[in-house]
Formats: structure tokens, C-alpha cells, sequence
């Protein structure tokens, strides 16, 4: 007899039936114990059903809750926001003055509109020829030693904004003060001497340089030259022209003489030739000037 098993959906419980009886069983026994199954289920099966109900519940708070967390960790972060971005300009760059002898110094100032604050503003001055003072809205500027047209120029700028304007300045060409020009050394003896009396009013710029051109003309051998400013000798027997010269070419010399010609007085400068063998017209002064001053000269 086939083997029959009933499962009771409700309650899980299996009743093997075989040949009509199970474990000992009444038919009606087992039918009883079926439909007691099925009116009355299991403990244990409705809490499994009932367990997820709380779950069921709450779960819909989750994505507001994420969300929440989102806005509370970004909620600390500052609010980026582009930078301000402000405006120069230059109206005018200034110098005292505009014509400078070579050294001579004078103030260049700007004026300018800034949209900010003016702390902020950065002035790179730069120049040509000669010495920029200062980095502000107002600098000092030493004049080049070379004459001429020179350039001033101001770049101002916060970092963004930039603003440039230039101002040219002149530089005078000074005229040096000449001493003598086309003499010869003339007398009797070896030692020939040439002496002058130089009056000095101004120092125009430093250094002050003494500069000689001396071109041996009829001589046959050289010479030694001494120089002297004040008693200070300044070159001592230096060795000059040459033997018999197929072509002579003028001497040319300089000294500084900064550290005796100092301000306005009256100097004396020597100027003294030893020749072997002294003939008329040997040697000439071409010239004889000092740079870096004004005044006038005498020959004693």
C-alpha cells in the first residue's frame, strides 16, 4: 500500500500515512490532529512572519537620514566665492626735474587711482641708465654719467590688476674744465715744466678725474712725465714715447684725483717733462682738462 503524506501548510507538520495508519494512529486520530493544525498554527510561525514588521516600519527613515548627514557635514565648509578684482590706473609720473647734469639727482612721483586698498599695490620702478631710491609711490633717481635721454619707468600692480606709465629724463653732456690745450714744453735743461692754477667752484659729480693727451713731436727719444696736484705726486717718471717714432701717436693718460680735488678751492697742478735731449717743439701738450667739475684755469 502506497505510502500517503500529508503536510499541514499552516503549521509545517508532516503525517506519514502508510496503509491508513501512522505510529500507531487512528485514521480519525490522525484527521484530528490535522485540522487542530490548521485552526490553531504554531507559535513560532507567527513570530517569524511578525519579526520584520518594526523593520518595515522604520525603513523609510533611512534616506532622510542620509540626507541629513549630508547636509550637516557640509555645513561647516565656507562658501567659496570668487575673488575681487579691482582697477588701477596711472594719471600722471612726475619728476622734479628734467634736465640733470651727469650724478645729479631728483624725486619722481606718481599719482594714480586703485579701486582697493592701496596696501595692497606693489611699485617696481625701474630705469635706462642711472640709480632708482626707493620702492613707494615716491623715489629718488641718481642721473647716469652718461649723457643723454634716459628712461624712468613704473610698473603698478596688486597681483591682478597692472598699471605702467614711463617718464624720460635728459642728461647733459658737462663740458670738462680744460686746463691747456696745444703748448710745448720749452727751456734750457732736462726738467721742462708746465704749471697752471685751477680754481674750482663746483663738484659736478664723482669721480673727479684729471686727463691728459701729450704728443712727441720733434724729439728723437722719449721722455719720463711727472705729474703732480697740490704737491701730491700722482705719476712718477713714467716712461713715455720712443726712439726715433717712424709715426707718433698721441699719449693719453688719467688720474683720479677724487681724493684732492674735494670741493670749491684753488688747486695747483704740475705738469713736468725729464728729457735726454731737449730740442724746440719736442713735446706738445695736446690737452690738459679735469672731468667732473666746474671752475676756470690759469697757467702760472
Amino acid at each position: 500500500m502506497p505510502n500517503l503524506v500529508h503536510r499541514s501548510a499552516s503549521s509545517g507538520l508532516s503525517v506519514a500515512l502508510i496503509g491508513g495508519e501512522s505510529n500507531g494512529m487512528e485514521p480519525k486520530d490522525i484527521y484530528s490532529e490535522i485540522m487542530y493544525c490548521r485552526t490553531n498554527p504554531l507559535p513560532h510561525r507567527v513570530q517569524s512572519q511578525n519579526r520584520f514588521k518594526p523593520f518595515k516600519g522604520w525603513i523609510w527613515l533611512f534616506p532622510i537620514c542620509v540626507f541629513t548627514l549630508m547636509l550637516i557635514g557640509c555645513g561647516g565648509d565656507e562658501i567659496l566665492t570668487a575673488p575681487i578684482r579691482h582697477t588701477v590706473e596711472i594719471s600722471e609720473l612726475v619728476p622734479t626735474s628734467q634736465t640733470l647734469d651727469p650724478g645729479a639727482t631728483t624725486t619722481v612721483a606718481v599719482t594714480f587711482n586703485y579701486s582697493g586698498d592701496e596696501a595692497d599695490l606693489i611699485f617696481r620702478w625701474e630705469a635706462s641708465s642711472g640709480q632708482i631710491i626707493g620702492s613707494t609711490s615716491s623715489v629718488t633717481y641718481v642721473a647716469s654719467d652718461v649723457p643723454g635721454a634716459h628712461t624712468i619707468t613704473l610698473e603698478l600692480t596688486d597681483g591682478f590688476a597692472v598699471a605702467e606709465e614711463s617718464v624720460t629724463v635728459e642728461v647733459i653732456a658737462l663740458q670738462p674744465l680744460l686746463i691747456d690745450s696745444d703748448t710745448y714744453w720749452v727751456g734750457q735743461g732736462e726738467r721742462l715744466v708746465l704749471k697752471y692754477q685751477v680754481s674750482v667752484v663746483r663738484i659736478l659729480h664723482q669721480p673727479v678725474l684729471l686727463r691728459y693727451s701729450i704728443l712727441q713731436d720733434e724729439a728723437e727719444v722719449g721722455a719720463f712725465l711727472s705729474l703732480e696736484v697740490n704737491g701730491n705726486l700722482l705719476v712718477r717718471e713714467a716712461a713715455i714715447g720712443e726712439v726715433q717714432p717712424i709715426e707718433s701717436g698721441p699719449i693719453v693718460g688719467e688720474v683720479d684725483v677724487s681724493g684732492i680735488i674735494t670741493g670749491p678751492a684753488t688747486y695747483e697742478i704740475t705738469v713736468t717733462l725729464f728729457v735726454l735731449n731737449p730740442v724746440e717743439r719736442g713735446w706738445l701738450l695736446q690737452k690738459a682738462e679735469v672731468i667732473g667739475v666746474e671752475g676756470s684755469s690759469v697757467r702760472l
